[in-house]
C-alpha cells in the first residue's frame, strides 16, 4: 500500500506478549492485554514508551476471576468483563472498584467478551453507556434459528455507568438475516451517532442509533470479500474432527472485524477471502495467525466502497488494529514475517485521508 504514513518501534521485554486478543487506544496511549501473564500494558504512543503494567488479580482482595479482555474508559476505570458472568472495574494500579452482576441476563448463558479479534470489544457513546455484544444467536442450532429467535435474544446489552444498570436494547435483528442460513453474529464498532453490526458471514452492515430502537441497513460492496458459504455451517460439526472443521470453516469468506474513524468518517472492514489450509498445516495455528487479510475501506456518509487492498501475506497481524488522530494503525509482527523481533512493538501508520478528496 501507498498510504503508510509513520512507523512505529516500542522496545518490548518478555512480559509483553508479541500478539493480543485485546488492545485499545484511548488519549494517546495504547492498552495491550498480556492474556498469558495476567497483565495490561500501558504504552505512550508519542514518546514509544511503556507507561505502566496493570496487573490483573485472579483472585484475592481485588480478584476479579478469569477475565475476558477489557474495555478502557479512562486511565482509573478499565471494564474488565470476566468468566462469572461479572463486569469489573479496577483502577489504573490493578485494584477492584466495583463489580456488576449479569448473570440473570444471560438467557443462554453466554459470557460478554470485550476483544479486538472478531471485533468484540465493547463501545460507548458520550452520555455514559458502554454497550457489549451478546453472542446468544451464534449458538442457536440452524433448526431454531427463526424469527421467534430474533425476537427472544437481542444482540446488546448496555451498561449505564451512571445508575450502574444494565439494559437490552430494544433493537432486534430484522428477519432479513434468515435467508443467508447461516449463523448470525456480528462484528461491533461506533460512529459518533450509532452502533454499526458487521454480519460475520455476509456483506450487511446494520446501524442502530443509540436509542437502541431506530436502526438502517447497508451492503457494503467489495471485489474480494464475496466468497460466502453456509457449508461451514450446516455441516455435521460434532461427528467431525477440530482440524477437518477449521479447514471447512476457512475455504469461506468471513469478516474479521471492522474500525470506525472518526476523523476522517471511515468504516475500515478486516475481512478473510476463503482458501484452502494447506496440507502438513496445523490448522488452529493457521486460524491464530492467518497469512493475510482483506483492508476495504468505506466513505461513512453513503457507505460506497473507497478503496480496498490485500495485505501482504506472512506480513501483518489479523485482527490486530487501532485507530488514532494519524489513521488506521497495523502490526507487521507476523510471526513469519523474516523482519519480526519479539523484542519490539512495530505500528505502521497509514492516512487514507485523500480517498474523500
Amino acid at each position: 500500500m501507498d498510504y503508510k504514513a509513520d512507523t512505529t518501534n516500542i522496545s518490548i521485554d518478555l512480559k509483553t506478549d508479541p500478539s493480543t486478543r485485546a488492545m485499545q487506544y484511548i488519549n494517546g496511549n495504547l492498552y495491550w492485554w498480556n492474556s498469558n501473564r495476567g497483565t495490561i500494558s500501558v504504552f505512550n504512543i508519542s514518546s514509544k514508551n511503556q507507561t505502566s503494567t496493570i496487573k490483573l488479580h485472579e483472585d484475592g482482595p481485588n480478584g476479579i476471576g478469569s477475565p475476558l479482555g477489557f474495555f478502557v474508559i479512562n486511565s482509573d476505570s478499565i471494564y474488565i468483563p470476566t468468566m462469572a458472568y461479572e463486569i469489573n472495574l479496577v483502577n489504573s494500579k490493578g485494584q477492584r472498584v466495583a463489580k456488576y452482576d449479569y448473570n440473570n441476563l444471560s438467557k443462554l448463558g453466554v459470557v460478554i467478551p470485550s476483544m479486538t479479534r472478531y471485533s468484540n470489544m465493547a463501545q460507548a457513546d458520550n452520555s455514559g453507556k458502554i454497550y457489549f455484544k451478546m453472542r446468544d444467536l451464534n449458538i442457536i442450532s440452524p433448526s431454531d434459528l427463526n424469527e421467534k429467535a430474533l425476537l427472544e435474544y437481542p444482540p446488546i446489552l448496555s451498561f449505564d455507568i451512571n445508575n450502574q444498570t444494565f439494559r437490552y436494547l430494544d433493537f432486534k435483528v430484522p428477519p432479513s438475516f434468515l435467508k443467508f442460513e447461516n449463523s448470525i453474529d456480528f462484528g461491533i464498532a461506533a460512529s459518533q451517532n450509532s452502533i454499526l453490526l458487521l454480519h460475520n458471514q455476509s456483506s450487511t452492515l446494520l446501524e442502530v442509533n443509540f436509542n437502541g430502537v431506530d436502526y438502517e441497513q447497508h451492503q457494503l460492496q467489495s471485489t474480494l470479500i464475496k466468497n460466502f458459504s453456509n457449508i461451514y455451517y450446516k455441516s455435521p460439526r460434532m461427528s467431525s474432527s477440530i482440524d477437518n472443521n477449521m479447514r471447512l470453516l476457512y475455504k469461506s469468506a468471513q469478516n474479521l472485524g471492522m474500525a470506525y474513524d472518526t476523523k476522517n468518517k471511515m468504516i475500515y472492514r478486516f475481512g478473510w477471502p476463503g482458501e484452502e489450509i494447506p496440507d502438513g498445516i496445523d490448522p488452529m495455528e493457521y486460524s491464530a495467525n492467518l497469512p493475510y487479510f482483506i483492508l476495504s475501506i468505506y466513505d461513512d456518509e453513503d457507505y460506497s466502497l473507497l478503496q480496498e487492498f490485500t495485505l501482504p501475506r506472512n506480513t501483518y497481524l489479523a485482527h490486530h488494529y487501532f485507530v488514532d488522530e494519524k489513521g488506521l494503525n497495523l502490526f507487521p509482527m507476523h510471526p513469519d514475517n523474516p523482519e519480526f523481533n519479539e523484542d519490539e512493538m512495530v505500528i505502521h501508520t497509514f492516512d487514507f485521508s485523500s480517498l474523500k478528496k
